[in-house]
């Protein structure tokens, strides 16, 4: 049974976040959300205090270096690769940063977050190219241990990241974080269940809508945009979080059948009842939990 915080949280969605892409019944442009997303994110989410943000320069856009104040003066253990969601078009840079600056603290961490281009103004394949380009720059500063992690539509791009980097014969990490993942913008799965699912965060108008902003004409079937359509074999173990009210839920069912397949190593958790992104959600019991999983699993594979 989901917790009573998890029942809050969910009513909130649906009538925050779901609705969110209207103000008084007129549908707001893809520039006006961005807008009052960070203005709220700013608002209400402070940034965590003792992580400093250093912006690293890239072709076209900058890897943005995460670390603890505290641990300035000794070298991390390891260090994250983390690519933030925000449906392509959107980005929250405190929520986000709240949550790397947990994952830091546990780990004893650096973390490396590609500040990607944003459709629709840059759509696909230029937040991919960014974060390639990041990783490749990330790559020329780190050699020890590392993990990819990525959330919503940030696990679109980890997913598609990864598969690049094995076809181009790069390191790939030691293993693989994925949230709610995007991996299927080709929608080649079961529509009665996309269309039955009591999503609180998404409709499927504005799953569509996002989707749109970031092909905007291009192969929905490119295994850079689908990536789990792409050749999973040789890929690091891999550790899947996602609630059963997603209508996303599918991607990451679909890909944990596809990688035990492929023969790659992978854990999955559906969690009853949570929303999209739940472990983000720090004031959640369930959160809680997924971050304990996902600590255990990055301390196994790379401790």
């Amino acid at each position: 049974m989901a917790s009573w915080q998890a029942k809050v949280l969910n009513s909130v969605l649906s009538y925050i976040a779901k609705p969110g892409m209207h103000a008084r019944g007129a549908r707001l442009s893809l520039a006006d959300i961005r807008r009052r997303l960070e203005a709220l994110d700013s608002r209400y989410l402070s940034w965590p205090k003792g992580l400093i943000s250093d912006n690293l320069p890239l072709s076209h856009s900058a890897l943005i270096h995460n670390h603890l104040e505290s641990a300035a003066a000794q070298r991390p253990r390891l260090a994250i690769f983390y690519v933030r969601g925000g449906g392509f078009c959107f980005k929250t840079p405190n929520a986000h940063g709240r949550f790397i600056a947990d994952l830091c603290r546990e780990l004893d961490a650096d973390a490396y977050v590609p500040d990607y281009r944003l459709a629709p103004e840059h759509p696909f394949p230029a937040p991919l190219e960014d974060v390639l380009d990041g990783y490749q720059q990330f790559l020329s500063l780190w050699s020890d241990p590392f993990v990819v992690m990525g959330d919503s539509a940030g696990g679109n791009l980890a997913m598609a990241l990864l598969l690049q980097v094995k076809d181009m014969g790069l390191r790939l990490p030691e293993c693989a974080v994925l949230l709610s993942p995007a991996l299927d913008l080709g929608i080649t799965g079961d529509s009665e269940r996309l269309l039955s699912a009591d999503d609180p965060f998404f409709s499927i108008d504005s799953l569509l809508r996002l989707r749109g902003a970031y092909l905007q004409g291009a192969n929905p079937m490119d295994v850079r945009a689908s990536p789990l359509h792409g050749d999973l074999r040789g890929l690091p173990s891999m550790l899947l979080l996602a609630g059963t009210r997603e209508l996303l839920l599918e991607d990451s069912q679909r890909l944990a059948q596809r990688l035990k397949e492929a023969g790659t190593h992978v854990e999955h958790h559906f969690l009853a009842h949570m929303p999209h992104v739940f472990p983000l959600f720090e004031m959640l019991p369930e959160a809680r939990e997924a971050r304990e999983l996902i600590l255990e699993f990055i301390r196994r594979r790379l401790m």
